[in-house]
């Protein structure tokens, strides 16, 4: 097989740089794992950031997965790609998975567990190598399947939007809008052999019944069947996007009071919204409390506002970790695991906000903080991780020297008189409401700003600044981190 040819670019080449740019999928200068397993598509994907690498300053990796269901054809699968990457000469990591066994009570079929391990290790190798993104080979073809599965399973708004060009700040599918026709052209002008997938082939699954059965009827009728469902996808994602930001608003007129553990909702005001709010405001409040909600059927939702409708107080229903409740007039919803971090006290400042103190005693733990929908993170990572974490500082990640943060540890709001010492400050005592006053940030928005504690003294103003008696620095041998998902932002700076 060549590589990469050198001479006029592909049609397909330009089609991408500008995905890249008005998605702001890639930045020039970053660190990309990319993800391929052989096939046309990932090969596609490589091959056209191998291109763009020496223009845009990338440095990629490339990582395989071998679950070994194929025998002799996944070992060569997997020798393919690592011979590709040599003469590329891209880093690559070759991983043997091993599926689990359904687990009793799951019906997550092969596909789904084989997913989830493959996103782990993703994750893993970003935080190992200190990767910014994660590119996989989707394309326009499989943004069309996605979205008739999900039509054919009953999926609402956010079901039919399909697979998005970029999920959160780690994944991103440059080819989305590529059709699979569209592959097939760059490559064999590239003259790049790929490998065929023979489990493609099978009806056994039905998303290869879709694409070799249903797709080419739908062709037939409409030859731009593909391109048209993958618009169709960005358009319902843009209009779920815009009801979930509504349904948020709605959402906090309807709260009554909250904290990590439970939440109450007027159940009058979360009634006479529409029905398309109501259901996007129960599940906002379910995932508020528990990120795994977001999982939650859309069926389930539906029974839980029918029956909150009806009236009757007394009723209570367990919704995986959660168990939600009709009181008097409230719609009460509550964690339901004993083994999650426990809410010690919680009241109300004058502003109405949750005062809270959650205690954490054991690591990793994640801390939901309902006053903004943050999600705190913490835990041990490797001295390799924490160093290469030292050298790119973010004001959303605290890097933590795992002799000086002592467990227990608390999560809670600002008090009146709460100091720390700021990492930088050659170990002065700071005032929180003088920091606060300095990084312009108002008396409403501190009080949304959690704290966390070791042993009662302040060692991260969460999403701000690290607290110097605590910080890691390049002496420190073990390393604790903590990570946190929308952080209140600062107008100012110290």
């Amino acid at each position: 097989m060549a590589g990469p040819s050198t001479a006029t670019p592909h049609p397909l080449h330009n089609k991408v740089i500008r995905a890249l740019r008005t998605r702001a999928l890639l930045q020039p200068g970053q660190s990309v794992l990319v993800a391929v397993s052989g096939g046309p598509d990932s090969v596609a994907l490589l091959s056209l950031l191998h291109e763009l690498a020496p223009a845009w300053n990338f440095s990629l990796t490339v990582v395989h997965c071998n679950y070994g269901l194929r025998g002799a054809e996944s070992d060569g699968d997997a020798s393919f790609v690592a011979e590709l990457c040599r003469r590329l000469k891209i880093p690559c990591v070759v991983k043997a998975l091993q599926i689990p066994a359904r687990e009793p009570g799951r019906s997550s079929s092969l596909q789904a567990r084989a997913r989830e391990l493959r996103y782990q290790l993703f994750r893993d190798l970003v935080t190992e190598l200190g990767i910014e993104r994660v590119a996989l080979g989707h394309t326009a073809d499989d943004q069309a399947e996605t979205v008739l599965l999900r039509m054919l399973r009953g999926a609402g708004l956010r079901g039919l939007g399909g697979m998005p060009h970029r999920r959160g700040n780690l994944f991103v599918r440059p080819l989305l809008a590529v059709t699979r026709r569209e592959i097939l052209s760059y490559l064999e002008t590239k003259s790049v052999s790929f490998r065929t997938d023979s489990s493609n082939a099978t009806s056994v699954y039905l998303r290869n019944r879709v694409r070799h059965e249903l797709l080419p009827v739908m062709q037939s009728l409409a030859p731009a069947t593909v391109p048209l469902l993958a618009r169709q996808a960005d358009i319902v994602r843009e209009d779920d996007r815009l009801l979930e930001r509504l349904a948020a608003r709605r959402l906090v007129r309807a709260t009554v009071n909250r904290d990590s553990q439970t939440l109450a909702l007027d159940r009058a005001v979360l009634l006479k919204e529409e029905p398309a709010l109501q259901r996007r405001m129960l599940r906002q409040a379910m995932r508020s409390l528990s990120p795994l909600a977001i999982g939650v059927r859309g069926d389930v939702v539906l029974s839980l506002l029918a029956s909150l409708s009806a009236g009757r107080s007394g009723g209570s229903w367990t919704v995986g970790s959660l168990v939600v409740t009709s009181e008097q007039g409230l719609v009460r919803i509550a964690v339901g695991d004993p083994a999650g971090p426990k809410t010690e006290s919680s009241s109300q400042s004058a502003s109405g906000v949750a005062l809270q103190t959650v205690t954490l005693s054991s690591l990793p733990c994640e801390v939901p903080w309902p006053p903004t929908g943050a999600l705190i993170r913490i835990s041990v990572v490797t001295r390799e991780r924490g160093m290469a974490l030292l050298k790119k500082p973010s004001s959303t990640i605290a890097i933590f020297d795992a002799e000086r943060l002592l467990l227990p540890l608390t999560v809670r709001s600002w008090r009146p008189g709460d100091y720390f010492f700021p990492a930088g400050m050659a170990g002065r005592r700071k005032k929180l409401q003088d920091y606060f006053t300095d990084a312009k940030l108002g008396r409403s928005m501190r009080e949304h700003i959690p704290l966390l504690l070791s042993r009662e003294h302040i060692a991260w103003i969460v999403g701000q600044r690290i607290d110097a008696r605590f910080a890691a620095t390049a002496s420190t041998t073990r390393f604790i981190v903590a990570r946190v998902t929308h952080p209140v932002r600062r107008k100012g700076v110290l």
